[in-house]
């Protein structure tokens, strides 16, 4: 169990992994509901009873469907917070790369003015030798 705490900073940083993991989630439990309807719709139409066919009784069945129905709420809330945070992500990129560029232009014009600056004071020294 520790091995896997400790992997909780990595996954953390990459919310590709974390969407496509939620997404995982998601259909393994939406793949795991479908079966237990065709299974329980299977037991109900071979023995002719609700519950006679199913392993669970019919209490036990409907607090089972309510947990698996919150788990696929919290795993699609939990995929929509990943998807929002990469797209706050993608968009800080964004205004990153942004700077970036405006930064490197003003550099470049601040080079070309020192450029001209030394060019002129390099004229005004010549001109004072001769």
């Amino acid at each position: 169990m520790e091995h896997l705490l400790a992997l909780l900073p990595l996954l953390s940083s990459l919310p590709a992994l974390q969407v496509f993991v939620g997404a995982v989630c998601a259909v393994l439990c939406v793949a795991m509901v479908l079966r237990a309807d065709r299974d329980r719709h299977e037991g109900t139409a071979a023995t002719g009873g609700p519950g006679e066919g199913s392993p669970l009784p019919g209490p036990a069945a409907l607090e089972l469907g309510r947990e698996m129905r919150d788990l696929l709420r919290q795993a699609a809330e939990h995929q929509a917070r990943a998807a929002e945070h990469q797209a706050r992500t993608a968009e800080h990129q964004a205004r990153t790369a942004e700077c970036a560029r405006a930064l490197c232009g003003e550099v470049h014009r601040q080079t070309e003015i020192l450029e001209r600056i030394d060019r002129e004071q390099w004229r005004a020294n010549r001109g004072d030798h001769r």
